[in-house]
């Protein structure tokens, strides 16, 4: 049996841009884009890695989109069109796509069946534009229905920042012979603010719109802006970008359709962290020393295991400290006193102190570092703890004792005490 492999390559296969054109279809998706849309037609030049995207709710609407682009690429440049490549998708290969490069004069490549290395051009370019569009969605919190725009933006920043192998230079400056403006760019699911021009305003009156940010209009030079209040995709000019600030309006919290957890493409893993579930059949101690500290008051995390109760019960007295362990994993060395746990004036007898509480007194305690040796060696447990180490030192012959060198300067050592 022969294994399919990607044979690197060390060159630039055409001449040209435009010489050879890669496409592929990615989908359906599991969430329809805002348009209606499941399915992305990626097509990628192959001199330039230039590439295009066009959004299609059936992908035999693919010949539509290939034929327009095709004819506009010859009427652009003097160069001609040599040849298309693509899967063996039946969008591509039929009847309708035979005649038209029979008549073109196009070669039309297929690559063999399940073998996508042959087709790498266009199926690396999809991965990377899905996973862009994954993280800008990710990052403001953007829903899922709006795929589609971010696929678009990150295309469009693709061609703009990314350096062709071997040729040194952007795909856009390979197409267009300049350099691209990225100045204009700003951050994908951001906030902003859109002029209002039609009609008449009242002197007190919003004079804008709220709305969110989705990219660049590709037949114009505006932006892409979802008004909140009309419930539409507006391409303007007048806008204000506050790019530091998702849009957290209820106007734009997730459907019932369009969960956070959804993933877009069938390739996705769907499952969600839920630390908290899992956190919640853990005692108070580990969670102590497990859940990251929050300023803010929680309420506490009452285990729903019946065993886990019936196993503690017994641990319990009358004298039961009432105030639940506050959750952390930063350890601090100094202390102020109004954040010790309970009475710092008040005595203690261990008598009266049931198992749980001290234990978790012990753990607590345990936390402090030193803070230099001279700290560590006040304390019984950190002297055995450096002794330890110095003898592991020693049993795996971690470093020899020398005389130094004449003229040369030893390189100084520091104790760091950790609690692990």
């Amino acid at each position: 049996m022969v294994a399919a492999s990607d044979i690197p390559v060390s060159h630039v296969m055409t001449s040209y841009p435009g010489e050879l054109l890669h496409m592929d279809t990615v989908g359906p998706t599991r969430v329809a884009s805002v348009s209606g849309k499941w399915y992305v037609l990626v097509v990628v030049d192959d001199f330039s890695w230039f590439s295009w995207v066009f959004f299609m709710e059936f992908k035999d609407e693919a010949f539509g989109f290939v034929q327009d682009l095709v004819l506009r690429l010859r009427n652009e440049s003097h160069k001609a069109m040599r040849a298309i490549r693509n899967d063996n998708g039946g969008e591509f290969r039929n009847s309708r796509f035979k005649n038209f490069c029979c008549d073109l004069g196009l070669e039309h490549q297929f690559s063999s069946p399940y073998t996508p290395p042959q087709n790498g051009v266009v199926e690396r370019k999809n991965r990377t534009l899905v996973e862009m569009a994954r993280t800008m969605l990710d990052e403001h919190r953007t829903q899922r229905r709006f795929w589609a725009e971010a696929v678009n933006t990150a295309c469009y920043i693709a061609n703009r920042i990314f350096l062709r192998a071997f040729l040194g230079k952007t795909s856009y400056e390979l197409r267009f012979g300049r350099q691209p403006s990225v100045k204009h760019l700003r951050a994908f699911g951001c906030r902003c603010f859109v002029l209002k021009k039609a009609g008449h305003l009242d002197m007190f009156e919003s004079c804008c719109l709220d709305g969110i940010f989705l990219g660049y209009a590709s037949s114009s030079r505006a932006f892409r802006v979802w008004i909140l209040e009309a419930k539409q995709v507006v391409e303007t000019c007048e806008v204000s970008f506050v790019e530091t600030m998702p849009c957290t309006t209820p106007a734009f919290e997730l459907s019932d359709d369009d969960e956070e957890g959804t993933p877009i493409f069938e390739d996705e893993e769907g499952a969600v962290d839920e630390p908290l579930h899992r956190l919640q059949f853990l005692t108070p101690l580990l969670r102590a020393l497990m859940m990251k500290e929050d300023p803010c008051p929680r309420l506490p995390l009452h285990s729903p295991d019946s065993k886990l109760k019936q196993r503690l019960a017994p641990l319990r007295t009358q004298e039961e400290v009432t105030s639940e362990i506050v959750p952390t994993r930063q350890v601090q060395r100094d202390h102020p006193p109004h954040r010790m746990i309970g009475d710092i004036h008040q005595r203690v007898t261990l008598s009266s102190v049931n198992s749980l509480a001290f234990f978790s007194h012990s753990a607590y305690v345990a936390s402090f570092e030193p803070r230099d040796v001279s700290h560590a060696l006040s304390d019984p447990n950190w002297v055995n703890a450096m002794h330890e180490e110095l003898e592991n030192f020693e049993r795996n012959h971690v470093c020899d004792l020398v005389e130094p060198l004449p003229n040369c300067r030893p390189i100084g050592t520091k104790w760091v005490f950790k609690n692990k």
